[in-house]
């Protein structure tokens, strides 16, 4: 019984020492997502001021395309990464939110149409699979 007493001393020992981390770690990554989030709002923005809108309508476009969303998209645009650079996706975002147009990163054809239309040539059975899979994954987060 004396192993039993102390396995499990260490255990919850070794418990109560990792949670303050788990705690930290978790802040951290709030903190990084939220950050992320307003970043694409405001690249939004700078991105139509500098096609030559004026500033304050610029911030209005983005805010009013992002909606509250910016979150949700932040994390839909991390996922396509892979396929294409995160200056593309926030030039695409930018010309939705200026033509205001609807944007469904969930749905494959529109990820399809998307990327095609940045890498203005036919995509290959990978980058489709690829696509597949990131509308997939980005479906699941709007529940």
């Amino acid at each position: 019984m004396h192993k039993h007493h102390f396995i499990g001393l260490t255990i919850l020992v070794s418990v109560l020492a990792l949670n303050p981390l788990a705690a930290t770690e978790l802040q951290n990554t709030i903190q990084t997502k939220t950050k992320s989030s307003k970043r694409i709002t405001k690249s939004i923005a700078s991105l139509l001021h500098q096609r030559g809108l004026d500033e304050d309508a610029a911030d209005r476009i983005a805010a009013s395309f992002m909606n509250g969303k910016e979150e949700l998209l932040a994390q839909m645009a991390d996922r396509l990464t892979s396929v294409v650079s995160h200056d593309e996706i926030l030039e695409h975002l930018s010309n939705a939110a200026l033509h205001r147009k609807d944007v469904r990163l969930d749905s494959y054809d529109y990820l399809v149409s998307m990327v095609s239309g940045i890498r203005q040539k036919k995509l290959d059975k990978s980058t489709l699979a690829h696509l597949n899979i990131v509308a997939k994954l980005n479906s699941q987060l709007l529940g």
